[in-house]
């Protein structure tokens, strides 16, 4: 993966060749208002910039710019050559929210004229688009990427849900597209989301939750990236963790799934049975994703394990194989729970959602050894279903200890009465017992009773 973050950068770039491209692209987006694509004079000018851009890019095949007001810079140097247009172009790329853009080496002259077309447009009209960065990707260019500029944490107090959870979507699809690229993820962007998504949950977990069931098939990766990382510190803050770690879990979450980017489209989303050459390429994405995020310097050290690991299931099963002596991390663990049950509650291609209490019971009853059982108790409590091995009292007053059930059912689990010396007493399928009495009255003892792991979170 090519790395252009290092300071020699500056030093293999000659800035007056950079300096007239960029004059050259502030030009075409001028005269791209001024006449239209179609025009002759376009032409030549994008021809003219396209020349000037292989130059640079024949140095270094990445250069990526930072916008910071007035100024576009390389290496934190702003381009002083050619001032007045470039200053210009930086001006526009910062009117439309832009804080990066990259280039690499097989950009065409058409990306160029699309890239002009869209920063001659006004903000109103691009928002239509879902704003420069949707317009620009959704013409077809990869080879020219924009990111969204980093807002001060002070400057973005009074976000409501909405705007934390778009933004959220806008951030992890950047990442996404980076990892595809081969470009750098914006980590700054990632720790501010996360960061306000947990002060958001914190003031009212209510509406960022809600936000999380409202589902977009055409944004699934993006959606069920933002859901995890929502869904997993909400869990975690049930559980107790603090809050440094709360956020480290939420930057992971959010990217747990990144190599998904290299799952090929029409296997990624195929209506049909997968063949086994199409499920090893499902199988490889976590061990891609963790070698991404392994090397990518200031990112939590738990991104690349979780990457590894939300598909290595507690029993062993799934992948990758982890050796018999190594269990997923505790907060591994964690995610593979979330992981599994947004998406069970997401239409996929393949299969309409199931709703929350299927979802669970699913987990609980069906794959009861896949998930750890402490972590998927403390989860089933907040659906009010039964894990396996928890006292139930009926409202016959008997005592019965759940010991399945399924998820077309999954308030009536199947029991074991306990007489009162402790010996079972026999079976009882709750949803095949039409006796009232046999309706489950309370738990017997709390939940949180099967999980003493807080204390151990930290050390797993």
């Amino acid at each position: 993966m090519m790395n252009n973050d290092n300071g020699s950068l500056k030093n293999t770039i000659d800035t007056v060749l950079l300096a007239e491209f960029l004059g050259k692209l502030a030009g075409c987006t001028r005269s791209m208002g001024l006449y239209g694509r179609s025009h002759p004079v376009m032409q030549e000018m994008t021809d003219a910039a396209h020349q000037a851009l292989a130059q640079v890019l024949s140095v270094n095949p990445v250069v990526t710019l930072a916008v910071v007001d007035a100024y576009l810079t390389l290496d934190s140097f702003p381009i002083e050559e050619n001032p007045e247009s470039v200053s210009a172009l930086a001006e526009t790329l910062d009117g439309h929210g832009v804080g990066e853009i990259a280039f690499s080496a097989g950009v065409t002259e058409d990306e160029i004229a699309d890239l002009a077309e869209a920063l001659c447009m006004t903000r109103e009209d691009l928002s239509t688009r879902g704003g420069i960065i949707a317009d620009v990707k959704n013409r077809g260019v990869t080879h020219i990427q924009l990111r969204s500029g980093f807002t001060p944490a002070e400057a973005r107090e009074g976000q409501g849900p909405a705007d934390v959870y778009e933004e959220a979507l806008l951030v992890v699809e950047e990442a996404l597209e980076a990892v595809h690229t081969g470009l750098r993820i914006p980590l700054p962007e990632i720790r501010a989301v996360v960061e306000d998504s947990l002060k958001s949950l914190t003031s009212d977990e209510t509406a960022l939750l809600a936000l999380a069931g409202i589902r977009s098939y055409d944004r699934y990766l993006s959606e069920h990236s933002v859901n995890v990382c929502i869904l997993s510190m909400v869990f975690a803050r049930g559980l107790g963790i603090d809050q440094s770690i709360a956020v480290d879990l939420g930057i992971s979450a959010l990217l747990h799934d990144v190599g998904k980017v290299f799952i090929p489209e029409d296997v990624a989303t195929k209506p049909g049975k997968l063949s086994e050459e199409e499920w090893e390429h499902v199988r490889r994405h976590p061990s891609a994703g963790a070698r991404v995020l392994a090397s990518m310097p200031g990112l939590p050290s738990l991104a690349p394990t979780i990457a590894l690991e939300h598909h290595a299931y507690n029993d062993g099963t799934g992948y990758p194989s982890l050796v018999a002596s190594r269990r997923p991390h505790m907060l591994s663990r964690l995610v593979a729970i979330v992981d599994t049950y947004d998406a069970l509650t997401t239409d996929r291609p393949y299969r309409e959602r199931w709703t929350g209490q299927q979802a669970v019971a699913w987990m609980l009853y069906e794959a009861p050894n896949r998930y750890d059982r402490q972590l998927m108790a403390r989860f089933a409590s907040t659906w009010d279903l039964y894990p396996i091995g928890s006292l139930v009292q009926l409202v016959n007053q008997q005592i019965g200890v759940v010991v399945g059930g399924s998820m077309k059912h999954p308030t009536k689990p199947t029991i074991k009465l306990i007489s009162g010396s402790g010996q079972s007493k026999g079976a009882v399928n709750l949803h095949e017992n039409a006796d009232p009495g046999f309706e489950i009255k309370s738990l017997a003892q709390p939940v949180e009773a099967l999980l003493p792991f807080t204390d151990r979170l930290l050390a797993a």
